[in-house]
């Protein structure tokens, strides 16, 4: 996991990275972050987003798996 830090000490992470910390597949990150209004900064061949964004796809993939462990709780 790297994470890079600016002047200001803001926090700034690279897709791989927010791959590992949700712990889904890559395309589903890159699909996600296609549909955020977000700031990128390119470093070095990278493409980095701030940690705000981070918290937003959290959010998102928190609620889709709640939502799937309730439609299974449904069917039983």
């Amino acid at each position: 996991m790297i994470i890079h830090f600016t002047k200001e000490n803001k926090n700034l992470y690279d897709v791989e990275t927010i791959r590992s910390i949700l712990n889904v597949s890559k395309s589903k990150v890159q699909r996600e972050l296609k549909k955020q209004q977000t700031e990128i900064i390119k470093y070095k061949n990278l493409f980095l987003y701030p940690e705000t964004t981070l918290f937003e796809l959290m959010e998102i993939v928190l609620i889709e798996k709640l939502h799937k462990g309730n439609d299974r709780l449904e069917q039983d």
